[in-house]
C-alpha cells in the first residue's frame, strides 16, 4: 500500500504535466497520509499482548536513537514529566496506560525505556504495569509513576498538626523508585527519597518508618499526657491566687504556712513540667529530622511478586 501511494503521486504529476487536470475525476481522491509518518527509520512501534483501560492494546514508540540515560538525567526527566500527574481512574487511565505514556514520552525524550508487567500472587491485585530504565551508572531502575487513585501516600502529620507551618507533605509526586523481586512484595519509595536501588534499602527504608510511627505514636502520648498535666498545674495556680486574693502579706501565721506549702509544691511542680516539655522538645525535633529524612509520606507496598515481564 505505501509503495502504491507513491506510485499514485508520481502518476498524477505526470498526468498534470500532460494537460490534464483534477476536474477529469469524477471521485474525489482520499487525502494521501503524510510519508514521513510511514517512512520513518529511527522509529518503530511494537504492540504488547496488554490491554489498557479503553481496551486496546499497548502500543510501544521506540526510537532508535534513543540511549541508556544516566541516573541525573532519568531523575531530571522525571521530574519535567507530567504523567504522574493523571488521575488514575478505573475503566478510563489505569496503571498500563501510565506505563505507556511514560516510556513513549521518555523515548520521545531520548531516553531509551520498558514496559514491566508483574504479576502478584495475590488474586485481588492481580497485576501491575510500571516501567524500567537501565541507567549508566546506576543499573536497572523500576519506576512507578501510576497517578493518585491507585495508591494512597499514608502521611503522618501529628507532628505539627496544631501548627500552621506549612507542611510539605500537603502536595506529593506519584513518581516513585519500584522495589521489584520475585518472592518478596513489591515496594515503592518516592524517587526523591530512593538513595539506593537494592531491595535492601526498601526494606531497611520501611524499618526506619515502622520505627518511626511508633516513636512518634508514643511521642503523641506523651504531648496529650503533658498537655492534660499543663491543664492540672494551670488549674491548681489559679487556685493558690484565688486563695492569696492578691494579697501581698498574711498575718496568719498558720495561714502563711499553708499558702507558702502551696507555693512551693507549684513551684516544684512547674520545674517538671518544665524538664518534660524541653525533653518532648528535643523528641519533635529529632522526630521531624528523620521525617525530612524519610520523606513527609510513604507508599504501602503490593503484594508478593511472581513474575515480571520486561519489554524494551
Amino acid at each position: 500500500m505505501k509503495l502504491l501511494a507513491g506510485f499514485l503521486i508520481v502518476t498524477l504529476l505526470i498526468l498534470l504535466v500532460l494537460g490534464y487536470t483534477a476536474t477529469h475525476y469524477t471521485e474525489t481522491l482520499p487525502e494521501l497520509p503524510d510519508p514521513v509518518e510511514y517512512f520513518r527509520s529511527d522509529v518503530y512501534n511494537k504492540k504488547l499482548p496488554y490491554s489498557k483501560a479503553a481496551g486496546s492494546r499497548v502500543c510501544l514508540v521506540n526510537y532508535k536513537n534513543a540511549t541508556d540515560p544516566t541516573w541525573n538525567e532519568l531523575i531530571s526527566f522525571l521530574n519535567s514529566d507530567d504523567t504522574d500527574e493523571i488521575p488514575y481512574i478505573e475503566g478510563s487511565f489505569v496503571c498500563a496506560d501510565f506505563a505507556e505514556m511514560l516510556h513513549n514520552n521518555a523515548e520521545a525524550a531520548g531516553i531509551k525505556a520498558a514496559f514491566v508487567c508483574v504479576d502478584f500472587d495475590s488474586d485481588d491485585e492481580g497485576g501491575h504495569a510500571l516501567n524500567a530504565f537501565n541507567t549508566t551508572d546506576r543499573g536497572l531502575v523500576y519506576v512507578d509513576c501510576t497517578g493518585e487513585g491507585f495508591l494512597h501516600p499514608v502521611s503522618h502529620s501529628q507532628i505539627f498538626e496544631d501548627s500552621t507551618r506549612y507542611c510539605p507533605h500537603f502536595n506529593y509526586s506519584c513518581d516513585k523508585i519500584a522495589y521489584v523481586l520475585e518472592g518478596e512484595e513489591c515496594g515503592m519509595v518516592n524517587i526523591d527519597k530512593a538513595s539506593a536501588l537494592e531491595y535492601w534499602f526498601y526494606v531497611d527504608y520501611a524499618a526506619k518508618w515502622d520505627e518511626h510511627e511508633r516513636e512518634l505514636e508514643t511521642y503523641n502520648s506523651e504531648v496529650n499526657e503533658y498537655n492534660r498535666a499543663i491543664a492540672a498545674h494551670d488549674k491548681e495556680v489559679k487556685a493558690y491566687e484565688a486563695a492569696v486574693g492578691g494579697r501581698t502579706s498574711i498575718s496568719d501565721p498558720g495561714e502563711y504556712e499553708r499558702l507558702d506549702k502551696r507555693y512551693k509544691k507549684l513551684k516544684a511542680r512547674e520545674k517538671e513540667l518544665d524538664v518534660t516539655g524541653n525533653e518532648l522538645e528535643t523528641k519533635r525535633e529529632r522526630l521531624a529530622e528523620r521525617q525530612e529524612d524519610l520523606g513527609w509520606y510513604r507508599w504501602k507496598p503490593l503484594s508478593v511478586v511472581t513474575d515480571v515481564n520486561v519489554h524494551w
